[in-house]
């Protein structure tokens, strides 16, 4: 399973709601200050969000329905203005297709290929084991023990339910090796960890989630801003530290652990039985351990991460670690998909001022402009997670967000507000995904192994959340004014 969910099913009930809604705005009378493009996009917007919260369709076919509907309403809209020439469809082709020669997608795109190869020679798993036979067998260091082992594989996993999807195995494992009920404290506290620490990981590394390399591209394609990956680093990983040593401060001050019978005895039958290291193992290893010194040092030899990446991912067919055939049956195609559409809609809205349009609607009447930027995050970031809960797909979610927010700065016009670092230090919210299991496929994931119920993830998720808040705004005022990004 991916961010793009696998499901098939359709509710055509849902799907005619939001062809309606999409149409009626397209074709109502002109809003003021909005161009026909603009407009019309809006209208796709709007379709695209209730496509994705209601799940009419399969995140997939849903990325090729707004695709054809941003070709055919852009061609029908002048090509500047609201009068005039048509676009026409040819013109529009390449507007509604722009997400996929953005760099963030080509980033999304190599890495998914390198993660693959990771999972298929069996690497992360022998990360995680031989991080468990060094923190020990106790249920409180197991359970540190994968939370350390989700923020390594963060550097070598790029996708959230990729990574989840690695530790899940270990984690079921080791449960049923101790022979502990599926319902005990252990068992549900270990899965939900195992889930939220999915996402808080990925906020944490450029390559570890779709929507940061997203995030990167628009900033760059939008105010010529470049982050790289050791920039990205530094300004999200402590963050991303804070709300791992959070989460797990709750689950083990909220909860009394029983001791497992076993012991470390465990991890080495399981290290047995994958047995020695792998030449595949070794060579996609060493072609990490390159791509990661290349990716922190970027501000030396100034290549990008995504060409690093895409270098990267060349190695692994000519190293013989996978052949095509074997990655490209691996590769979550869906996912990259809805990605490069994703970005699409960001492109357009902007180009065309729904974006700003959209976002002066929505939030301009909270005041930001005349408010420092601590306290603009801090009101930003309350919206956001309530718009969060309806989502259960990151990269579509954060295809609203960004764009929205980057859209409602440059609308201020003001050489006083960093519109860059203001728009970055937003994005990182998409990833407070910690009170529903749908809100990401990483707790979906971890919650169809009925280990624990919506109780006990509302239980952690809740307090995670207001501590994350209040964590976040406090990065606002020291850490990253501290730094200069703010």
């Amino acid at each position: 399973m991916s961010e793009a969910t696998n499901k098939v099913s359709y509710k055509p009930i849902h799907i005619l709601i939001g062809l309606l809604i999409m149409t009626v705005i397209a074709v109502m009378p002109q809003i003021a200050g909005l161009s026909s493009a603009g407009q019309k996009m809006i209208g796709v917007l709007a379709f695209s969000v209730y496509i994705w919260i209601t799940e009419a369709m399969p995140y997939p076919i849903s990325a090729i329905a707004i695709c054809f509907s941003m070709i055919m309403f852009l061609g029908l809209s002048p090509a500047t203005g609201t009068t005039g020439k048509l676009l026409g469809t040819t013109q529009a082709i390449p507007l509604a297709m722009s997400g996929f020669i953005n760099s963030g997608w080509v980033l999304v795109a190599a890495g998914m290929f390198l993660a693959e190869a990771v999972r298929f020679t069996g690497l992360d798993r022998r990360i995680a084991l031989n991080i468990l036979r060094i923190v020990g067998t106790e249920p409180k260091r197991i359970i540190g023990g994968i939370m350390i082992a989700a923020y390594i594989l963060a550097f070598i996993i790029p996708s959230i339910a990729a990574r989840a999807a690695a530790l899940i195995p270990i984690s079921m494992g080791l449960i049923t090796a101790f022979g502990v009920d599926l319902r005990s404290v252990f068992s549900r506290q270990l899965m939900l960890v195992t889930g939220i620490i999915a996402p808080i990981t990925a906020l944490m590394v450029l390559t570890a989630g779709a929507p940061n390399p997203y995030t990167v591209g628009l900033l760059n394609s939008q105010l010529n801003h470049t982050v790289t990956w050791s920039q990205w680093l530094l300004y999200a990983g402590p963050f991303s530290i804070a709300l791992g040593v959070i989460a797990y401060i709750l689950v083990i001050t909220m909860n009394k652990f029983e001791p497992l019978p076993g012991g470390p005895a465990l991890v080495e039958k399981y290290m047995a039985e994958i047995g020695p290291m792998s030449s595949k193992e070794k060579r996609i290893g060493s072609i990490f351990i390159i791509t990661i010194i290349l990716w922190g040092s970027e501000h030396w030899h100034h290549i990008d991460a995504n060409t690093i990446t895409v270098f990267a991912t060349l190695l692994l067919f000519l190293t013989r670690v996978a052949t095509w055939k074997q990655m490209s049956d691996r590769v979550q195609w869906g996912t990259l998909v809805l990605f490069g559409i994703g970005i699409s809609i960001g492109e357009v809205l902007l180009k065309t001022g729904a974006a700003t349009w959209g976002a002066k609607a929505t939030l301009g009447a909270l005041g930001l402009q005349t408010m420092s930027a601590p306290m603009m995050l801090a009101v930003i970031a309350v919206p956001l997670i309530v718009i969060r809960l309806a989502f259960s797909s990151i990269v579509a979610l954060g295809a609203l967000v960004v764009p929205t927010i980057l859209g409602l700065l440059v609308s201020f016009n003001d050489p006083n507000i960093s519109v860059w670092s203001i728009t970055l230090i937003s994005s990182f919210l998409v990833y407070f995904s910690f009170i529903l299991p749908v809100n990401t496929p990483a707790t979906l994931l971890t919650y169809a192994t009925d280990t624990y119920e919506l109780k006990d993830m509302l239980k952690l998720g809740v307090p995670l959340t207001i501590l994350g808040l209040l964590v976040y705004v406090l990065f606002t005022h020291t850490y990253w004014h501290w730094i200069g990004l703010l």
